[in-house]
């Protein structure tokens, strides 16, 4: 079932139908639905699609001998095979002449072996051949956001050519609500799961509830959730070890942890090779790196943090119970009824508001002024105590929005209301020329005492997280 990606797929139609010769770059994690993004948008014109994908982990020679195979349909290849990519991708176009097609090389980190030899030729039979084809079109698809990013979009060979970019990112709970069928309650649990990943959602989607689904999904013999944790750190970072140091770190440390301590903790060298690391993870969607709101990028006090829900998840409750799933049943229900569990989806809420800032801003009435947005964290000195803030909005009309999280069984009560009453006040007489504003956004709704004080006006529910 395809929902939503109503943006990406007006984008992606625009390139493939317009007179021009374009090439559209589409990058995003693993299962976030890349490829059936283009088949929707390919079944939509004219233009036969052809698509070919690359194997992972396999030399450029057997690359592109199974290029070979996969276009034996339309071509007939020599006997003798060809050597280089230039020499492959230009076996296409005398066919492409007869028949413009739509061009799809899947998987394009692994055609190219992560280098980026593959690109020059690939711009020489573009520049050369394929570019002064009327209808041909070229899509570049990976899962491998870094090399996506460095080697191809920003890459010299195709500058200015690759006109149609995409990071396709997880799906909004709106549109995993649309996907799911369910209730926003139970939409808003399998995202707090395993985030808005497209090809995890349909696999619970059978299922009656979320926790039903990871039962059987995560904690029976063949669950797929049970093995994908070691399928990601394959497929997207091969057989170093230092990526996955760093996600198991930062594990430990829900609330983020600076670089130092990361490079510290983790056991690992300083320098470039952490730099890139730090810079893969973050463009897969794993990881993110934030500094406070008044901060520059520049700023030491930046702080890395697990974003990605699934992994979160497995590091928390399935992996440490892998042994008990194996001779006991029912042990989900056991994981869910603990404390743990409920302190980990507060963090998890936390995580998903995050994702849903412009629905925040719509709720409070403000999405019409700009705003940038992040955490704030102080910590305490002679003046002033110390701080956390998970989401603040720092607004263009002079106004410090400051927002509180919670993501419990009962109603928010007025007792949360105080809490943030006192962060209010740290807030000011840290930034005296700013208006502070506050708001609890809570998915289970406030006490009539909590609404009798503050108004509906500073509260967001459930329900305006899926507007």
């Amino acid at each position: 079932m395809f929902v939503g990606r109503e943006t990406e797929l007006r984008i992606l139609k625009q390139s493939i139908t317009n007179q021009e010769a374009d090439i559209a770059v589409i990058y995003g994690r693993r299962r976030i639905g890349k490829t059936e993004l283009i088949r929707q948008a390919v079944s939509s014109t004219t233009t036969s699609g052809l698509f070919i994908e690359g194997v992972e982990n396999r030399p450029k020679s057997e690359q592109i001998q199974r290029f070979c195979f996969q276009i034996a349909e339309i071509v007939t290849t020599p006997k003798k095979r060809p050597k280089t990519w230039a020499e492959a991708f230009h076996l296409l176009t005398p066919s492409l002449r007869e028949k413009p097609r739509i061009l799809v090389l899947d998987e394009f980190q692994w055609l190219a072996n992560y280098r980026k030899e593959i690109v020059a030729d690939l711009k020489l039979i573009w520049d050369q051949y394929w570019s002064q084809i009327p209808g041909v079109k070229l899509i570049l698809c990976g899962s491998i956001a870094s090399f996506m990013k460095d080697k191809v979009v920003q890459s010299s060979a195709l500058y200015g050519r690759a006109r149609t970019i995409i990071h396709l990112k997880e799906l909004n709970l709106r549109e995993t609500q649309q996907l799911l069928g369910c209730q926003p309650v139970k939409a808003l649990e399998a995202q707090m799961l395993v985030g808005g990943v497209p090809q995890y959602l349909a696999l619970m989607k059978p299922y009656v509830a979320p926790q039903q689904a990871i039962s059987e999904l995560a904690f029976s013999e063949h669950g797929f959730l049970k093995n994908e944790f070691q399928r990601i750190f394959v497929s997207h970072f091969g057989k170093n070890p230092d990526h996955e140091k760093i996600i198991r770190f930062l594990a430990n440390h829900p609330y983020g942890v600076t670089r130092k301590k990361l490079q510290a903790g983790a056991g690992l060298s300083d320098g470039g090779g952490l730099t890139q690391h730090l810079s893969d993870l973050e463009a897969a969607g794993f990881i993110s790196s934030s500094t406070p709101v008044n901060k520059k990028r520049t700023s030491t006090l930046i702080r890395y943090e697990i974003t990605d829900h699934y992994l979160r998840f497995y590091i928390a409750f399935i992996e440490p119970n892998l042994a008990l799933a194996e001779s006991s049943k029912n042990v989900f229900e056991k994981i869910a009824a603990s404390q743990s569990y409920r302190t980990w989806l507060g963090r998890s809420f936390e995580y998903v508001c995050r994702n849903h800032t412009a629905q925040i801003a719509k709720a409070l009435g403000f999405s019409a002024v700009n705003y940038t947005y992040g955490p704030y964290f102080k910590r305490s000195d002679n003046d002033t105590a110390g701080v956390q803030i998970d989401l603040l909005f720092d607004r263009a009309d002079n106004v410090l929005t400051i927002c509180e999280m919670k993501h419990r069984k009962e109603k928010t009560g007025l007792s949360t209301y105080k809490e943030l009453e006192k962060k209010e006040n740290i807030l000011q007489k840290k930034f005296p020329q700013k208006i502070t504003h506050k708001a609890l956004i809570t998915s289970s709704g406030a006490s009539k005492e909590l609404t009798d004080h503050v108004g509906h006006h500073n509260i967001v529910t459930l329900d305006q997280l899926f507007h």
